[in-house]
């Protein structure tokens, strides 16, 4: 039996509501003014009501109201249910659950931030300990000196070599010396640097771009560069090694900024290295931490 849509839904059905699954605040305004005709005629046409609050089954029945009427709005309520505020219903508790899931993403990067952020602190403080456990090391060689030689005039030149070298080992901390890249008479070594870290898809602010050693005839000096801050640096040397991969920098090494001593140190270390792979050819050895160690080939 074909039933005529009632005029409380003339609105609704013209916008085609709830079809595409998706509900707009104009959708709810349509909602809300459809159901608000159908409780005012309810309420008007029931026995003893005189607020919608008061409407019972026993209110409307009665001989006054035709089945037509019944029929209509049973329709209405059926359509404002089933069509309208059941979708309406799924929707919000679907958004309720992506919130909640939004939410907890925002607690876990929330808590991420704050892990980085206590590993920072840390880092610091570590970096900090060493420069106190530097100054301690030094003023107490200067004590036994002082000690020793009964001589109040070393005191000055003790206390500033102290932090001098305290200094110059922070400052050392943050360069960067790369090796193998060509010299060229007009150079921009800053533009050969970033070229290099560009390949490392690094982009950290740098300063002190420059060459260093004497310059001699078939001899390339090294570059030296610096950084923020030593974590940086060694965010760049652990990718460093992938530049041999490359056609271009297969010459190209890139080290920390080592004192004299450091140095001679790194090069007794690669030469005992070198006779450790020859001797031992079937292991794969590297160096790491200061220490030749025996690892699995990839």
């Amino acid at each position: 039996m074909q039933i005529n849509s009632p005029s409380y839904l003339t609105g609704i059905e013209r916008s085609g509501i709830g079809k595409d699954g998706v509900f707009c605040g104009d959708y709810v305004s349509l909602v809300r003014n459809s159901t608000s005709r159908l409780v005012g005629d309810m309420t008007r046409s029931a026995l003893g009501v005189h607020v919608s609050s008061q409407l019972t089954a026993e209110s409307l029945n009665h001989g006054k109201l035709t089945k037509g009427q019944l029929s209509e709005w049973l329709y209405t309520a059926f359509y404002l249910l089933d069509r309208c505020c059941l979708p309406l219903m799924g929707l919000a508790a679907k958004q309720t659950t992506q919130i909640e899931q939004l939410k907890s993403e925002k607690i876990r990067d929330q808590e991420k931030i704050i892990q980085l952020q206590n590993q920072l602190i840390e880092k610091k403080e570590e970096e900090i300990k060493v420069v106190k456990d530097t100054v301690v090391s030094e003023l107490k060689s200067y004590s036994s000196v002082v000690q020793e030689s009964c001589s109040a005039a070393l005191a000055p030149q003790k206390i500033v070599s102290a932090v001098k070298q305290v200094n110059q080992d922070v400052d050392r901390s943050r360069n960067v010396i790369v090796f193998g890249v060509d010299e060229d008479q007009n150079e921009k070594p800053e533009e050969k640097i970033t070229a290099i870290l560009d390949k490392l898809d690094e982009k950290p602010q740098i300063s002190g771009c420059v060459r260093i050693g004497q310059l001699k005839p078939g001899r390339v000096r090294p570059l030296k560069f610096r950084v923020r801050n030593q974590d940086t640096v060694y965010q760049i040397l652990r990718k460093a090694t992938t530049l041999r991969n490359l056609e271009d920098c297969k010459t190209v090494f890139l080290s920390p900024d080592r004192t004299v001593e450091e140095r001679v140190s790194r090069r007794k270390l690669v030469d005992q290295l070198r006779e450790k792979r020859v001797a031992d050819p079937n292991n794969n050895y590297v160096i790491r931490k200061g220490e030749i160690v025996c690892v699995e080939k990839t």
